[in-house]
């Protein structure tokens, strides 16, 4: 029977408090697992297509698998050589394994593996892939394969497998003892290799310019699994609670006057332009009568100032939201933000990404854990624009004007502000609310109540800026007006061609609305601590990057 690596791997970090959980087939492998947790018990049951090497592996109620988890059993398995270890003894050496963020031993027998295998085993190579037939124990015992457990022993019997341990990475805690050894994929022998304590000190442009082998590593490897898992609780929340997930297009025809930041495309002899957002197409959409709608996509903002910051991008994912409200814009902002406190508590307590977040913690230096601290009525803190200027001038000593917008060293200093206040939540989300109307874009509704004001907000994570939202002005001759009084910019003309498909919505009666659009990279970079948005973006684009 074959198991591949990803079966030890779980195994090997389970905790008897992890729920139930089903796994289907592995690219690597036919087998197919369920296991139920009972109490402290883990019953694991398995079918498998048999092949002729492996013919038994034994499954049992276990107590603790990380020391009996398929204690001297025979296992065979898939995984790339992490390094190739070679040992003092005569027809004997050692593979370092890696498989996603598991990495164990593997002792080769010239006389156990045979010649031809032993002669493949000799010309391996770093970031190889092989596949490995053997019995598995904890890395200083050696399994007694007559079924009578362990020996207590190295694998040469004698408590030292000859290896010198300083090559030997200190995070390996299971072994195999090989008895059959495939090679799948041998790398070429110039490949660079990057150990996980050697990773961070290249840096990141090096990372970037290496990103294949950089997101091998089970750091790099796991933001990304996380940044699949922060998409799909957002797809669960959204979905769960009435929303339609839409596509809309990203080649435009029209742009707003005085914003040089969009991508020029010639178009079959016209001009086009790349989208910054898909916010018009999904107010048309509110106004086909589909009440709630999202977008997850690329957009694309031409950022001069992406070529020295660790914050802005060309291309970057965006979540689009739309919803109509009954009474209040604020409908919206508390679905948003219990939106994110599902996400945040998702990757915090669901088991398989609770792993994965320990994995970036304990290998990136800026990481840390994240804080949802609530306020008294259990939602997130939120606190006006002008209250939030009052406190960074007289309880933090900046100089600040209220007409103008948060820097970036004022937004982080609120993060760090909220997070250590207790009247404020001791939190690391907030939303920051009712921003002057001149900061905002044409299409946002000014608050009737105080002059200058706007009926948008904020949100901050981790002290930055990931998500801008705002009440739609829904009034097609309200939205003429403000187009042509430009509030925010440069006045727009109504009567203009390019704008008359997205005022149709309006002349056919909109609802009342109002959405969002929230930066997916720098979420889960605000969620992890993480330096640069570059870290979550498996290639990102910038002034200086176009490449891989």
């Amino acid at each position: 029977m074959r198991r591949s690596l990803w079966l030890v791997a779980l195994l090997l970090s389970r905790t008897p408090e992890d729920d139930v959980v089903t796994f289907t087939s592995h690219p690597f492998s036919s087998t197919r697992i369920s296991q139920e947790v009972t109490g402290n018990y883990y019953q694991l049951r398995h079918t498998t297509h048999l092949s002729q090497r492996n013919t038994a592996i034994m499954a049992e109620s276990m107590t603790n698998p990380a020391r009996h988890a398929l204690k001297g059993e025979k296992v065979t398995f898939d995984a790339r050589v992490n390094s190739v270890l070679k040992s003092e003894l005569l027809g004997q050496l050692s593979l370092e394994l890696r498989s996603q963020e598991t990495l164990l031993r593997a002792n080769i027998d010239s006389k156990v593996i045979g010649e031809t295998s032993w002669g493949k085993a000799q010309k391996l190579t770093p970031e190889s892939i092989v596949r490995v037939t053997g019995h598995l124990h904890l890395f200083n015992e050696k399994p007694d394969t007559n079924g009578n457990g362990l020996s207590g022993n190295g694998v040469n019997g004698n408590g030292t497998d000859g290896l010198s341990h300083k090559y030997a990475s200190s995070e390996i805690a299971h072994a195999v003892d090989v008895v059959d050894l495939t090679v799948i994929a041998q790398a070429s022998p110039d490949v660079p290799s990057f150990r996980r304590d050697e990773l961070l000190a290249l840096g990141l442009e090096e990372r970037l310019n290496h990103r294949i082998l950089d997101v091998r590593n089970g750091g790099s490897g796991a933001i990304f699994k996380l940044h699949s898992g922060m998409c799909q609780l957002i797809v669960e929340f959204l979905c769960s609670n009435g929303f339609h997930w839409v596509h809309t297009p990203r080649i435009i025809s029209a742009t707003i006057a005085g914003d040089n930041e969009y991508f020029n495309l010639p178009y079959f002899g016209r001009d086009a332009w790349l989208a910054q957002s898909s916010q018009h197409h999904k107010q048309m959409a509110l106004s086909m009568d589909m009440q709630r709608v999202f977008e997850i996509g690329p957009v694309f903002r031409a950022e001069v100032k992406s070529r020295a910051s660790a914050r802005h991008m060309t291309e970057f994912t965006v979540l689009d939201i739309g919803m109509v409200f009954q009474d209040d814009y604020h409908e919206v902002v508390e679905l948003i933000e219990s939106m994110l406190v599902f996400v945040f508590r998702g990757l915090q307590e669901r088991k398989q990404y609770r792993y994965l977040v320990e994995i970036v913690q304990r290998l990136y230096p800026s990481a840390r854990p994240f804080r949802i601290g609530l306020d008294e009525n259990g939602k997130v803190p939120r606190i006006t624009f002008l209250e939030a200027k009052r406190i960074l001038r007289e309880e933090l000593g900046f100089e600040t004007d209220d007409k103008k917008n948060f820097t970036d060293q004022e937004e982080a200093a609120l993060g760090r502000h909220f997070r250590a206040s207790p009247h404020l939540g001791q939190t690391d989300v907030f939303t920051v609310d009712q921003y002057p109307a001149s900061m905002r874009q044409f299409n946002s509704q000014a608050n009737p109540d105080a002059p200058g004001l706007s009926n948008t907000w904020d949100t901050i994570v981790g002290g930055r800026e990931i998500c801008s939202g705002s009440q739609r002005i829904n009034g097609y001759d309200d939205l003429c007006e403000a187009m042509r009084a430009g509030v925010c910019g440069p006045p727009l003309d109504p009567e203009a061609e390019k704008w008359q498909a997205y005022l149709t919505a309006f002349r056919a009666g909109m609802p009342q609305h109002g959405g969002c659009g929230l930066g997916v990279n720098r979420l889960l970079q605000g969620f992890l601590g993480l330096d640069d948005v570059r870290e979550v973006t498996l290639f990102p684009r910038d002034v200086n990057r176009v490449a891989p």
